[in-house]
């Protein structure tokens, strides 16, 4: 593998907008361009996925097996001969050691050399939108870049991204067999009836983040779980104005904290009646519904605002950074936290059950019937995270080396750890051992974010679990159950907008949310009141297109 990191010099604005936490590499590299293995061709010069498959030779090799184009073998390993096929793969990710385990081994494996250009998630969104401008972009490019309007202007409209299909269909069995999974295909094929990208199918919890709440404060104040709001505020009460984590220290408590990256202040107002995501939808009878114009959204704004004003909310919650709230959170300071599962600011070992649980979906003082939304069914299709462009040579073989990142082996490995050395097979499963017991070298090296490009497509299939001596517990599970009475019936649908719409789409759908996320912002901290702007933030949301685009959300869920 060569890998190119791309530098953070421009951390001071950079702020990650993932629904999954990535992990920010902290050395600085030199900056270079975003490249491909070749340069841009002229239009006369593109050609299909179709017409490469179609025409595309096929000769035996020393050892039998069939070579298509010279180049990849068509079945078994390795892909390719050593050091006779590169691709380059852009992506928005980063590890703490400059390196990743898996892709050395992948290398090894099919003898493909991955050139990997990486950048963190706000430089790289710069980065991709004036590489494919300029033509001068890499042969893959992965990771959360790359929106569903991309896909339709750069791979329906433009075929700078190539279709795959035909190609899975060739060549890939692990894909393929991911695409006839319910529901897979359907998500992943573009209104032209092409498939633009390698699946990311994964098993995802139907609550992906939610407030815990530290139960080791609670038993040293002698405090019950709260059940409702007001009983949330005396609780925090009481963690703010006593020493709650037993540390002599009565004022350096945080009763209530978010995570920066992953806040979901929307889905709070579900203790109101009106449980909305980053871009104020919800669904209300199956429907999809604006929720953030709402007097219930009104009313669980207001209520987290009073909170703040009581010292409650961590002041620092709109301006610190996701390593200052992990800090924070690994000394013990927060009472309350939204995140995705305790171990994301307090790990917990084999065997342990964290002093952390999901805080109850709570009844509001004014009677209204609390929710909470859904977020998935359990699974997950990310449908545009790896894009195949243009500028690639044999195609092909870039689509066999992601297959060969699917095979059973690899996934385990990308999501657990290495084989013979974290995770050992055990008749027709796989042990984990406690990576902790290996040495501090080991440990990062095999650390998950140090595993892969976590923003690139992996795959288990539902219900893979590790046999395990020592078992983690499970968070996500109780959550669920915890969360079931109260959540939707069902998720936001994805959907595909036509090409001629969704440039539109795209727009209006960043300027609402940038809106959206402003005025939570001033409303909560104070710096506007909420009962006297809520009339020209309804102006103004509508000033903003918010019914076109709707109807236009509308209109693309029912193509």
């Amino acid at each position: 593998m060569t890998l190119i990191i791309y530098s953070k010099q421009e951390e001071n604005y950079m702020k990650l907008k993932k629904v999954i936490a990535l992990t920010l590499v902290a050395s600085v590299f030199a900056t270079t361009a975003l490249t491909g293995c070749s340069s841009k061709k002229s239009d006369g010069e593109k050609s299909t996925a179709e017409t490469n498959a179609a025409t595309s030779t096929e000769t035996a090799s020393s050892d039998g097996r069939e070579k298509v184009d010279g180049v990849m073998y068509k079945e078994g390993l390795p892909i390719a001969d050593p050091g006779t096929y590169t691709f380059s793969l852009f992506v928005d990710d980063a590890s703490e050691t400059g390196q990743y385990y898996m892709m050395d081994e992948l290398q090894k494996q099919t003898g493909v050399t991955v050139e990997l250009q990486q950048y963190p998630y706000d430089v790289a969104k710069e980065k991709y939108s004036l590489a494919l401008s300029s033509g001068d972009y890499a042969d893959c490019i992965g990771g959360w870049t790359v929106l569903d309007s991309d896909v339709l202007t750069y791979g329906v409209d433009m075929k700078t991204f190539i279709p795959l299909e035909d190609y899975f269909e060739k060549y890939c069995p692990n894909i393929t067999a991911m695409l006839n999974l319910e529901g897979v295909r359907e998500a992943m094929t573009a209104p032209d009836g092409h498939i633009y990208s390698i699946p990311y199918v994964l098993e995802a919890p139907e609550v992906d983040f939610n407030p815990y709440i530290n139960t080791k404060w609670l038993k040293n104040l002698g405090l019950e779980m709260p059940k409702t709001t007001e009983e949330l505020r005396t609780v925090l009460k009481a963690f703010k104005e006593k020493d709650a984590n037993g540390n002599g220290d009565p004022n350096d408590e945080i009763p209530f904290a978010f995570d920066p990256d992953n806040r979901h202040l929307g889905y709070l107002c579900g203790w109101f009646g009106m449980s909305v995501d980053n871009y104020g939808f919800t669904m209300v009878d199956d429907k999809l519904t604006f929720g953030a114009n709402s007097e219930q959204f009104k009313n669980g704004i207001k209520f987290l605002n009073s909170l703040y004003k009581e010292g409650l909310l961590d002041q620092e919650m709109f301006t610190q950074d996701k390593s200052q709230w992990k800090a924070k959170g690994s000394q013990d300071l927060y009472g309350v936290s939204m995140m995705y599962g305790s171990g994301d600011i307090m790990p917990y070992d084999a065997g342990v059950t964290p002093d952390w649980v999901p805080l109850s979906v709570l009844s509001a003082e004014d009677g209204s019937t609390p929710v909470y939304l859904k977020s998935t069914y359990g699974t997950t299709v990310l449908k545009n995270q790896v894009v195949i462009t243009d500028n690639a040579k044999n195609p092909e073989a870039i689509c066999r080396w992601w297959d060969n990142v699917m095979a059973m082996d690899n996934s385990v490995q990308i999501n657990c750890g290495p084989l013979d050395k974290v995770v050992f097979k055990e008749g027709d499963g796989y042990r984990a051992i406690d990576i902790k017991t290996l040495s501090e070298e080991e440990q990062t090296k095999y650390n998950w974010s140090n595993l892969w490009p976590q923003s690139l497509p992996k795959y288990l299939p539902k219900g893979f679990a590790l046999i395990e001596d020592v078992p983690m517990f499970k968070e996500k599970p109780v959550v669920d159950k915890q969360y079931e009475p109260f959540l939707t019936k069902s998720i936001i649908p994805t959907y595909w907008a036509n090409a001629e719409d969704a440039s539109s789409m795209a727009e209006l759908q960043t300027s609402i949310k940038n809106y959206l996320d402003q005025k939570i912002a001033e409303w909560v901290s104070g710096q506007e009141d909420i009962d006297k702007g809520w009339d020209s933030y309804i102006k103004q949301l509508d000033n903003l297109g918010l019914q076109q685009y709707i109807e236009m959300r509308n209109k693309a869920l029912e193509q």
